[in-house]
């Protein structure tokens, strides 16, 4: 079957059978058939989306005339979910991890996808060297931590979580194993990914000339650093409120500090476009008013490991020995 161009096209042709063929499908079974995990690829994307619909033009149930008025966000959104369903189930398939691909999903864990986003950029072998596949598998080894048996995503994971499409599946693999860190503060996601010491700043507490060495020291140290925007923050178009975004670069030369919203947006202009013409979720301000927009920044300390980090470390370095002398999953 080709896949259809529009939601509403592609769901046109489904809907008889969704129904049973009748003129009306109810949400509750719009909400059990995008539930169903028997539910896959492109049908997966297009109930994703469709169970929206119906809230989105303030009724409870689905029928045919629906399908006529699908909104703009709803169409761009069964886009997106088409490019998540057709992401290689292979970790690395081009090679490093692209931080340029990634978007967050539907979770509420912009921390830890910002924290993945800045390590990427920085280190992108320090990604790779989370994941081994062996004898057991794929196991997912984080910074001090046993390795555990991990899967690669399904088609709803996929859906669901952080994405970088087809730049492999090793940031929803992450997303899905380590839920709840991308709820925590983002000192403690970045440890939790990096091992490393986290130093915050408020930024109504430190000064310029505190913040731009700050940055730069942190970008010649290739260490992870995300900035926060809480509720008091100004209200600006394209940015959002109790939101992190990825520092990805700074330019000591201009002051200027390069972020990336995880949700890939950025600042816009008065006529609703991108101010660097560019709808790409990566932008640049000047250091002054990177400072007047975020509350706070996080950067790493990659000379510090963390406690545990470094305690379990050198527990693990005493007591493992490699599987066959071959580089395999070391066992205890």
């Amino acid at each position: 079957m080709t896949t259809q161009n529009t939601l509403s096209q592609a769901a046109r042709e489904r809907f008889r059978q969704w129904s049973g063929g009748r003129d009306r499908l109810p949400g509750q079974d719009l909400d059990r058939l995008a539930q169903d995990p028997q539910v896959r690829g492109q049908d997966a994307a297009i109930l994703s989306v469709l169970k929206d619909l119906p809230a989105a033009l303030g009724q409870q149930d689905l029928t045919c005339q629906s399908l006529d008025q699908v909104p703009d966000r709803l169409e761009f959104r069964y886009c997106d979910s088409l490019e998540r369903v057709n992401t290689p189930r292979s970790l690395f398939p081009q090679g490093d991890p692209d931080a340029r691909c990634v978007r967050q999903g539907d979770q509420p864990d912009c921390v830890l996808t910002s924290t993945c986003i800045s390590l990427a950029t920085q280190r992108p072998e320090s990604i790779i060297a989370m994941f081994e596949e062996g004898d057991k598998g794929l196991v997912l080894r984080l910074p001090g931590e046993r390795g555990r048996c991990v899967s690669l995503p399904t088609d709803r994971e996929l859906l669901s979580h952080s994405c970088a499409y087809q730049n492999g599946a090793w940031m929803t693999v992450l997303a899905k194993e380590l839920g709840p860190v991308g709820r925590m503060v983002p000192a403690q996601a970045i440890k939790k990914v990096t091992g490393h010491k986290v130093d915050q700043d408020m930024m109504f507490m430190t000064s310029e000339r505190a913040t731009r060495q700050k940055l730069e020291r942190a970008m010649e140290k290739r260490a992870v650093v995300i900035a926060g925007r809480n509720g008091m923050d100004d209200q600006v178009a394209g940015l959002t409120k109790n939101h992190s975004y990825a520092v990805i670069g700074y330019d000591p030369a201009f002051a200027r500090v390069r972020l990336q919203d995880p949700e890939g947006n950025e600042p816009l202009d008065a006529q609703g476009k991108p101010k660097d013409g560019d709808l790409d979720g990566r932008f640049s301000l000047p250091i002054s008013e990177f400072r007047s927009l975020f509350s706070s920044v996080h950067y790493e300390s990659v000379d510090q490991p963390s406690f545990w980090g470094s305690f379990l470390g050198k527990v693990k370095d005493a007591f493992s020995v490699p599987a066959g002398g071959d580089g395999g999953v070391p066992i205890s």
